[in-house]
């Protein structure tokens, strides 16, 4: 009950469209106007924001973090996914990052991510469209953007490091860091002139010593960069309809939401790390587009970039009839979802 009340008073406080005028925050040295909710999941919320300097508009995602180090790290984790895949095409990237101080926890933190926005939406969008319009994909359309998800996937799968230098890095502190409501979190920081307009290559350090080494610390499974040139697989792990965002020239996917993002292929060496996995999955794995072996992860099994094939099979099965197989499913049996093993000499 309490956790349900506290959640009730995040939403409540995070509904900017309850109140009257249009709040700001800043991200490092740039000032956004708050223009709506886009969407909220967990313990994360998307909102339209306006830079008030040059009026372009970008998607910024708040990640809560009232865990501790523990949410930090995991929300780093997904910042330091948009910066591995920032050179790849087809994959969304982070223009800017910021960590801030909850004033009312001392514990709790808050991670904000400039992303670039998508006017046209994503894949999901398209899929309810048409079942509102009782339309369907034109064929040439679906396989076009089907390819370039494909494409996107196969970099990610076959990652391989950028030349030196192309990586977004963590730089200098930056002062005004302000929560969504506009309250001041950082004043004590000095101002630095920034003057590259299109992807911000540096982060805010927080208040401290120890949150600057938190935040430049690479926070991927292995807590390794990426050498250039250096060979390394990933797999997305939530590959769905709505994480599939639509460029603004109509004709491009961009994959997007990489908090789940993970090293691939995983041995599964121990029960615990078994449970710790299948638990991640719960979180960060939508369940209609799931595979199987991660609803139930096995000691001994080796978790690999294959869960993302299951997931796009289902996705282009959505793009065609209008919802996951397994969605479908789910309806006829009152939302099981189980899945049920092969039988022998079957």
């Amino acid at each position: 009950m309490a956790q349900m009340l506290l959640d009730l008073v995040y939403s409540l406080g995070n509904c900017l469209n309850c109140f009257p005028g249009s709040p700001t925050l800043k991200i490092n040295s740039r000032s956004f106007k708050i223009l709506r909710l886009l969407g909220e999941g967990g313990f994360s919320y998307v909102y339209l924001v306006q830079d008030t300097a040059t009026a372009e508009l970008f998607a910024l995602k708040k990640i809560r973090c009232p865990f501790g180090a523990e949410s930090v790290q995991q929300a780093m984790r997904e910042v330091e996914a948009y910066k591995t895949f920032a050179h790849v095409p087809g994959i969304i990237h982070a223009v800017d990052y910021s960590v801030a101080q909850d004033r009312s926890d001392a514990d709790a933190k808050t991670v904000y991510v400039l992303l670039p926005y998508y006017r046209r939406g994503n894949l999901q969008d398209i899929i309810n469209a048409n079942l509102v319009n009782h339309t369907r994909f034109p064929e040439r359309e679906l396989m076009h953007l089907f390819l370039g998800v494909c494409r996107a996937l196969k970099a990610m799968h076959q990652y391989r490091g950028p030349p030196r230098g192309e990586r977004m890095e963590p730089g200098n502190p930056k002062a005004g860091e302000e929560d969504i409501d506009g309250r001041n979190t950082n004043n004590n920081n000095k101002n630095n002139n920034n003057n590259n307009n299109n992807r911000r290559n540096r982060a805010v350090a927080a208040t401290d010593a120890d949150d600057e080494t938190e935040q430049a610390r690479p926070l991927m499974i292995d807590e390794e960069v990426v050498a250039p040139g250096e060979r390394r697989s990933y797999a997305h792990r939530d590959i769905k309809p709505g994480n599939i965002m639509i460029a603004d020239s109509g004709s491009e996917p961009i994959l997007m939401d990489l908090g789940s993002v993970a090293e691939s292929p995983l041995a599964i060496t121990s029960r615990s790390l078994a449970i710790a996995t299948q638990d991640t999955a719960a979180e960060h794995s939508t369940m209609p587009y799931r595979a199987p072996e991660l609803f139930d992860v096995k000691t001994g099994s080796v978790v690999g970039p294959e869960v993302d094939v299951w997931s796009l099979g289902c996705t282009l099965y959505a793009c065609l009839v209008g919802k996951s197989p397994f969605e479908a499913r789910s309806d006829e049996t009152g939302g099981s979802l189980s899945i049920i093993p092969p039988v022998a000499g079957g």
